[in-house]
This record gives C-alpha cells, structure tokens and sequence, in this order.
C-alpha cells in the first residue's frame, strides 16, 4: 500500500467516525413527536410570553394556549405548518438602522422549540470555541475577556510583534446565502422531517433578495446565523493552525507573530468567505500592529509595554450621553420628564463604562451631571413620583 493509499484510508476512517457521531447527535434528539411533544411546546408557548404580556395578541395566546398548542403541533405532526406573515419595522441603533421582521407569537412558540431542541443541539458541537455570539454562558464580554486571554497568551510568547488582522462581513444578515444554509440542514439534521420544517423557515423567510437574506428578530436566524461560518472557523483553528483568533458574529480577528504571514493568511480567509458565497467588507479589512490601539466591537483595546491591557468602552456613547443629559434637563423643567427616569439613565450609563477602564469618563459624566441637576440654587424634593427640582 502506498503513503497516497494509506492518507486516503485515514481520511475514509476520520470521515466515517465524524457521520457516525453526526447520526449519534440526530438520533438522540428522537423522532418528530418526540421532539415536538405537547410538554415542550407548552413549555416555550410560556416562555414567548415572558416580558411582552402587556400585548394584546400575547393575552389571547396565553389565554388559549392548552388548545392552541395542540392545533399547532397537529400541524407540525402532520407537516401543515406554515409560518405566517411577520411583521417588519425599523430600529434605529446608535445611527445604525436595522430592519426587524417580528414572527407572529404563534410562530414563535414553534421556532423557540425548533431552535432550543434540534439546532442548538447539533449546531453547538460544530462550533468553536471562540465564537461567543448568541450562545448560553457567552455574550460580548465573554468575548471582551476571552480576546485578553488570548493577547495574554501572545505577549508571553513574542511580546508586541506582530500584528492583529480585523475582517468584517457585509451585509451578514442580508446577504446569508439560502443554498450554504440548507446544505447545513443536510449534513447536520439527518431527520427529513425536521429537516424539512427548518427548511420552511428559510424558505418562507421575508427577504428583499431571493436566494439570499435572513430576518433579524426571528430566533432560528440568530442560530443558522452564527454558525454559518463554521467550516471557515474550523479551518482558521485547525487547518491554519491559528490559536488567537475568533470571532462575534461578523466581526473576526486573527492575531500572528509575523505581519507577511498575517497577510496572506487573511487573502486566503476572505478568497475561503467568497468562495462560500459569504460577502466581505474590503473597505473595513485591516491590519493593526500591536503596539498600537485596535478597535473590536465598539471596544478600543490597548496592549502595553509591560503587558497590561486596556480596555475601553465607546467614546461615542460619552457624547451621545452628555448631549442626552442636557436634553433632559431641559424636559424636566418643562415638567416633560421625571427625575427618576434621569437616575435610571445615569445608573445605566455607568453601569456600561465600570466594565471598561474608563473610571475618568465615568467620572467627567457624573461631574456633568451634579453640576446640571443639583448645581446653583437648585435642590431637590421629594414627591410619591420621585423626587424633583424646585
């Protein structure tokens, strides 16, 4: 046997041993019904309604949910169900506009169990480890200290040579190509009947596109979402064999010793993004020293001579909060505004920068604020409303 026939028996083994545990993780779910029991669905039904029980539409769910939910999973047992049309409006987010398409509740109740049942199950051990977005015991600064560690680790071995590759992907829920989704629900739900309910949300999913797009604010997108890239992910940690790297949702970084070898690995992850059908951002592409300041996040990260990291939150977000409090001393003159919501306000925006190292921005804001609302002539009295300035 020679070296090419012995690879190509390795690779047939490693190939057979990955579909065996793929079937493993399918199996265990169990069958449709068994997946989508009445228990479950009751379940998650009451989950919906958590934090939007002042809807009108949610009451009467709540009110009719015994019956409701048996109809409801009729329709999945028998293959009937077909999500209704979602409702679409806008958000604006720090200056950033995002489209939102709300599922109706009823849909709802049936993508929470599809999601928390069939695709967080088979999706989770796919991922890697250094995809922090959209999942349980995660979140953003999971992924803030995880990226310390990580310049940790860099700095004991090479100091601050080297560089950090950022990479953004345009347009990442617009722009998901349906046909890299649905190849996913083939390798991974090996159940044809769930595989054909998570291929009707896509299909019936509101996107301008055709062929391309999911919603924001439809729970399975959250999920389909951050695991798209995952072959990419898997590549970067185990092909490339790239230890500081990660990613949340559509922001990536790659930290390497040597900048050359950082630039042609960053060509040959966006040729791999491209080739997937995934868009990059080019304009947003860039490569940072290290010793000097990077922004991950709407977070400025700083890497010292002596190792120590400085982490920074938005220094937008000052300004918006000053011109914010300003406005609102005005409103409460006019009586439009409580003094209570103010200190909601306050206790909101300090509680974002005493993450970060940013004790004097904290510090310059609250001294704002004293010499606004208790400054001059002004004092304070109290009222069942909370207290106001005379």
């Amino acid at each position: 046997m020679t070296s090419q026939e012995r690879h190509e028996a390795r690779y047939q083994r490693r190939k057979a041993k990955r579909q065996e545990r793929k079937q493993a993780r399918s199996d265990s779910l169990g069958p449709v019904n068994q997946v989508f029991s009445y228990r479950k669905m009751f379940f998650y039904g009451r989950k919906c309604c958590n934090g939007v029980r002042w809807k009108q539409s949610v009451q009467n769910f709540e009110g009719h949910l015994f019956s409701g939910t048996a109809k409801r999973r009729r329709q999945v047992l028998d293959q009937k169900w077909k999500p209704m049309k979602c409702t679409h409006f806008t958000l604006c987010e720090r200056g950033k506009v995002r489209p939102i398409d709300a599922p109706h509740i009823t849909d709802r109740q049936i993508q929470k169990v599809l999601t928390n049942e069939v695709l967080i199950p088979l999706y989770r051990p796919c991922m890697i480890y250094d995809n922090g977005a959209s999942q349980q015991g995660k979140g953003l600064h999971w992924h803030f200290r995880r990226l310390k560690e990580q310049l940790h680790w860099h700095y004991r071995r090479y100091g601050r040579e080297g560089a950090i590759l950022l990479l953004d992907l345009k347009g990442f829920f617009p722009n998901a190509p349906h046909a890299l989704l649905y190849q996913r629900h083939r390798e991974l739900i090996l159940n044809p009947e769930l595989q054909k309910l998570a291929d009707t949300i896509i299909q019936y999913s509101p996107c301008p596109t055709p062929g391309r797009g999911m919603p924001l604010g439809v729970e399975p997108s959250q999920q389909e979402m951050v695991s798209m890239p995952s072959r990419i992910d898997n590549w970067i940690k185990c092909q490339a064999g790239v230890h500081c790297a990660g990613h949340y949702m559509d922001d990536y970084y790659v930290i390497l010793p040597d900048v050359e070898e950082l630039k042609k690995l960053g060509h040959e992850i966006v040729r791999r993004f491209e080739s997937a059908g995934i868009r990059v951002n080019k304009k947003k592409c860039k490569i940072i020293p290290l010793t000097k300041p990077f922004r991950f996040c709407k977070a400025k990260f700083t890497l010292t001579e002596t190792g120590k990291i400085k982490v920074n939150g938005n220094r937008d977000g000052v300004k918006r909060a000053r011109r914010k409090l300003k406005l609102f001393h005005r409103e409460f003159k006019e009586g439009k505004r409580t003094f209570f919501d103010i200190e909601q306000y306050m206790e909101c925006q300090s509680a974002y920068y005493r993450n970060f190292n940013d004790h004097g921005r904290l510090l310059r804001l609250r001294r704002l604020y004293h010499a606004i609302f208790f400054g001059g002539a002004e004092c304070l009295e109290s009222s069942k409303t909370g207290p106001v300035l005379a």
